[in-house]
């Protein structure tokens, strides 16, 4: 599938320069991949005033929604405005009005990325936050905006924005494309954002042409694309893994431990689904039990190098180590008073005991992942234990009602049967608070 990308940029810049290198920029971009741009006036060029426009419709303007095409220009240009050329600029806008359009555009493409250019523009940050509040990733590339030299000279109104909006537009972009180094090290010093990338302007550098800025950009996107892949990845590729993951904790013994309707679904998998249920496995620390799960199902899928496709760091780091049999509990006090009530407790019951304690404490702290889950689901199936004194314990601790949503919650990630179950599965709304915290990744 073809990359779609839409760009937002409210009005053509006063700056020929910058809208000269936007154009050209856009232009090269649109040779690789499918680009749209949506601005609020009905422009129908960044340049070429003279070109003539490759439909009949009138000079003064394009209708509201529609797209405009110029001869030789490969990109397309959509106007989400009333169609009055001052739209914005001297009068109150309707903001509910102006989000339909948009987001009536942004569903109409589907676009993988949206990239937003420009700062301290009030539009600028209701496109990025519409786009990223519905599951679209962001790009950001401020043009000098976030370089502290500038902020400092600008002192004022611009204070007031960077408080309002800027701050927040920037931490909340998938990613920040930036030509200034200072303004990269001021954006990653302030803490806004660890995900910047620094590709050097044409405009300034003689041996660094659009062309080259244009496919650094691309490399750019498809980095966004491969990071979070766990906000991103289909319900088919979850549903892959869900049923590897089962495959690799079954037992040697068992003849058929996936159903039809999961051996047809893996199957199914596309070489760039099998991509995605790699890197969403990785960032999960589940690797091997996929790599095992593969071989147990003797499946033949594409070859996946991680060195080949690299990721942003994940924006709340996750912990992809064992589960611990070591009690994680930060309070001292809280911690003995567990481990008094634990002392008496066989091997087995105590390290599920202390296993779902420190998952309940991985979940506090946002880093709980699969491989916990695959951990939990291991000791469940392979630890003998008493499951009326597990039971009593898991009162006594105040576990119990959590140990029924997790069951719950492995039944619908690692396929774990009822019959491996220490307690009796329960679906409510703490389960459903469980569920949004372990299946958003």
């Amino acid at each position: 599938m073809e990359l779609r990308v839409l760009h937002f940029i409210p009005y053509v810049p006063e700056d020929a320069a910058l809208a000269a290198f936007l154009d050209k920029v856009l232009t090269f971009l649109s040779e690789e991949c499918e680009v749209h741009l949506a601005m609020l006036t009905p422009e129908r060029k960044l340049l070429e005033p003279d070109a003539a426009p490759a439909t009949s419709e009138p000079m003064d303007g394009i209708p509201v929604g529609a797209t405009s095409e110029v001869a030789g220009r490969k990109y397309h240009i959509h106007c989400i405005g009333t169609g009055n050329p001052n739209y914005g600029k001297s009068h109150p806008v309707n903001l509910l009005a102006l989000q339909k359009r948009y987001l009536e555009l942004l569903y109409s493409l589907m676009p993988q990325i949206v990239h937003v250019h420009g700062s301290y523009h009030y539009f600028n940050s209701r496109i990025s936050l519409w786009s990223r509040k519905r599951g679209f990733p962001v790009v950001f590339s401020p043009y000098g905006g976030m370089n502290p030299d500038f902020i400092e000279a600008e002192y004022g109104m611009r204070t007031w924005k960077m408080i309002c909006y800027q701050k927040a537009m920037t931490r909340g972009a998938a990613a920040i494309l930036t030509s200034d180094p200072k303004e990269s090290e001021y954006v990653q010093h302030e803490g806004l954002t660890n995900r910047v990338e620094l590709v050097s302007d044409p405009r300034t550098d003689e041996y660094w042409g659009e062309e080259n800025y244009a496919h650094s950009t691309l490399v750019l996107y498809q980095k966004v694309l491969d990071s979070d892949k766990g906000m991103h990845i289909d319900q088919k590729s979850r549903e892959a893994l869900c049923s590897l993951l089962h495959l690799s904790l079954s037992g040697s013994t068992e003849r058929q431990p996936l159903c039809s309707e999961d051996i047809l679904n893996l199957r199914s998998i596309t070489p760039k689904q099998w991509h995605d249920i790699h890197l969403f496995a990785l960032e999960q620390g589940v690797t091997s039990n996929l790599e095992e799960g593969i071989a147990k199902a003797q499946l033949t899928i594409p070859e996946f190098h991680k060195e080949t496709h690299p990721t942003f760091e994940l924006r709340h780091p996750k912990d992809t180590k064992p589960l611990d049999t070591t009690l994680l509990t930060p309070n001292p006090m809280l911690r003995r008073l567990q481990e008094n009530k634990l002392r008496e407790s066989d091997e087995p019951t105590r390290n599920a005991c202390v296993m779902l304690l420190n998952l309940r404490h991985h979940l506090r702290q946002d880093t709980a992942t699969l491989r916990h889950l695959c951990d939990l689901t291991a000791v469940f199936r392979f630890d003998s234990m008493d499951e009326a004194r597990l039971a009593s314990l898991l009162k006594e601790l105040k576990l119990y009602q959590f140990t029924r949503r997790i069951c719950q919650v492995l039944g619908e990630t690692t396929y774990l049967d009822e019959g491996y179950m220490p307690v009796t599965a329960l679906d409510d709304r703490g389960t459903a608070i469980l569920r949004s915290h372990l299946m958003k990744y």
